[in-house]
């Protein structure tokens, strides 16, 4: 029966000495795992980390491109805004002139303008009572002075424009009114306009 203990001992352990190795093998292998997936846990924050700073850089010069586009559109309205003032001045600084002034400026408009020296000329109901009596006999003398037939006449007809007027040859009309001719010239003048103010 000795002999059975015996190798019922060398059994047991060898068994042990397996049962040690075999805890070994798995601590050793669940070390291993474990440092696996630290590793691809830090690998993955690290990508996520760099993701997230790349996605928050890129937002970031979006919002500055958004900022920058709508500083730039509210500086052209503001630009437009003041140009546009200056335009409206403008054409209330002529229509404000002072009657002989004003009267002078429409004299020379009408003699540039006149062709035939048999046009009429249409005014606002506010420059008929504004321009004096010899508003027309001052254009037909410098028409005449010119060589030109000096036969306008002031039209019973008047328009709503805000100063200047209208030339008036048989059907044919020519808008000669502040508004129209600064309609006109915008594009050149807003550039001259533009260079002065900015």
């Amino acid at each position: 029966m000795a002999g059975a203990e015996k190798i019922k001992e060398k059994i047991l352990e060898e068994a042990r000495l397996q049962a040690q190795k075999n805890l070994e093998q798995a601590e050793k292998e669940a070390a291993e795992i474990i440092q696996s997936a630290q590793k691809e846990a830090e690998q993955k924050k690290s990508e996520i980390i760099e993701r997230a700073h790349k996605e928050a850089v890129d937002r970031k010069k979006r919002l500055i491109a958004a900022a920058e586009l709508e500083a730039r559109k509210q500086k052209l309205q503001a630009k437009q805004e003041v140009v546009e003032e200056a335009f409206t001045r403008v054409l209330n600084k002529l229509n404000s002139l002072p009657a002989d002034q004003y009267q002078d400026i429409l004299v020379d408009m009408v003699v540039r303008s006149v062709r035939k020296g048999n046009e009429e000329i249409i005014l606002s109901d506010k420059d008929k009572q504004r321009l004096g009596a010899d508003f027309i006999n001052t254009i037909n003398t410098q028409l005449k002075n010119k060589g030109i037939a000096g036969n306008v006449q002031l039209s019973n007809e008047s328009r709503k424009i805000d100063g200047g007027f209208i030339l008036k040859t048989g059907e044919v009309e020519i808008n000669n009114s502040f508004e129209a001719i600064m309609r006109m010239q915008r594009a050149e003048l807003e550039a001259e306009v533009v260079k002065v103010l900015f």
